[in-house]
Formats: C-alpha cells, sequence, structure tokens
C-alpha cells in the first residue's frame, strides 16, 4: 500500500483479534532510518498476530519460530560488530526466526515507545518488559510502521529497570541518524520510568500473565 495510505494508529477500522499484520521497522541499521516506503527495501519486521486493537492502541504476539527479515550488514559481519560503521554500513534483506523469547507488544497509541512483555519459550513464564523507544505508529490495511530509537529500557520481573544501548545512541548522533536535539528527545522519553514505578499502564494491566490463543499459527511473511 502507498504511503499516502497510511495514517496514524489509534483511529478506525480497527484489526479483530486473531488477525496476521506486519510489524515494520525504518530502512536503516538496527530499525533507524526513514519509515520504510519499499518494504522489499532492507529493514526489520515480524509478522504479529493482533490481540487486542483499539483507540488505545495496538497488542500483537510474536512467537519464536516466526519468520522474520532482517536488515544485515553487506559485508557479512554481525549488526553491531564494528561500532565504527554501526549505522553507515551498506545493508542486504536477510531472511531469518524469531528466537529467545516470546512477545506479547504493546503499543499505546500515540506513544514514542512500545512495551514488550518477554515470555520464556515453552514455559510461557514471565521474563520481564522491554521498552523499545520508537516513532509513534503509522498503518495501512495490512501493516504498522515505525522506526527505531536505538535507547531502551530493560525491565526485570522484580521491577529493577536498567537502560541499554546510551553507547548506541551516542553513536547514532556522531554518524549523522539523529541530531543533538532529537538524541535528547529521546532520552528524555526517560520518563516512562515513572510509568513503572507507579505501576501505571500498560504495567498494571495483567499483561505478564497473557496466554495466547493455542489455535493461533505461526504467520508467515507478507511483502
Amino acid at each position: 500500500m502507498s504511503e499516502d495510505r497510511r495514517r496514524p494508529s489509534g483511529g478506525p477500522p480497527y484489526w479483530r483479534p486473531g488477525t496476521q499484520v506486519m510489524w515494520r521497522e525504518g530502512d536503516g541499521p538496527l530499525g533507524t532510518g526513514a519509515i520504510v516506503v519499499d518494504t522489499s527495501a532492507p529493514h526489520f519486521a515480524q509478522p504479529v498476530t493482533v490481540v487486542r486493537d483499539d483507540s488505545e492502541g495496538l497488542v500483537a504476539w510474536l512467537r519464536c519460530g516466526t519468520p522474520v527479515l532482517r536488515a544485515a550488514r553487506a559485508d557479512g559481519r554481525g549488526k553491531r560488530d564494528d561500532p565504527s560503521t554501526t549505522f553507515t554500513t551498506d545493508l542486504v534483506l536477510e531472511h531469518g526466526r524469531h528466537a529467545l523469547f516470546d512477545q506479547l507488544r504493546i503499543a499505546p497509541t500515540g506513544r514514542p515507545w512500545s512495551v514488550w512483555a518477554f515470555f520464556a519459550e515453552g514455559s510461557g513464564e514471565f521474563a520481564g518488559w522491554y521498552v523499545n523507544m520508537e516513532e509513534p505508529h503509522l498503518r495501512d490495511g495490512r501493516a504498522v510502521y515505525t522506526s527505531d530509537h536505538v535507547l531502551d529500557l530493560v525491565v526485570s520481573p522484580d521491577g529493577v529497570l536498567t537502560w541499554k544501548d546510551e553507547d548506541e545512541l551516542a553513536i547514532a548522533v556522531a554518524q549523522g541518524v539523529f541530531d543533538e536535539q532529537l538524541a535528547a528527545s529521546i532520552a528524555e522519553n526517560a520518563a516512562v520510568e515513572a510509568l513503572v514505578a507507579d505501576r501505571a499502564g500498560p504495567f498494571n494491566e495483567g499483561w505478564e500473565f497473557f496466554r495466547p490463543d493455542p489455535a493461533w499459527p505461526i504467520p508467515s511473511l507478507m511483502h
């Protein structure tokens, strides 16, 4: 669907529970860069299953084993192997499989972040929260679109907060992905710490006890 058909998330029509959609990140390294227009270009994308979608936001399920797209370094190195070219390297599109944790992704409408609840693969045991700083979502009929802001907040099951990738945010500024003003505004989103401390939504909504519908299949990639 063309870019001019995209709209901010939060308004109707909404997706029904069980609908499979794509969660697409930016067209730059580590999911940064412009919100992707040409979906054949290297970018990160995951097919997810809608749990809830309404004016408050989108909640979606990403299961281990799901086929995903990745923006990989064209030189064959790992995406973080050479910090001096992290955000300037050429990219190629790579196919892979989602691993490590099953994820419930909660994207409140209009917020510059989404919250991911991590669950151990197999047992479904809650393993903590991950707050991903990113652009507020756009959507069309089949996908949501965002761009990663590098900085992340990890919250353990017992509520201990740890900021992640502050060094990569500094590298992103040095390599021209963000200017100082935008980087400062990203860091100011640390106000999300107060939501965790106050157990405000979505941290007080019981998502850590979520269990997916066992009838949901692993989604396929949609281009």
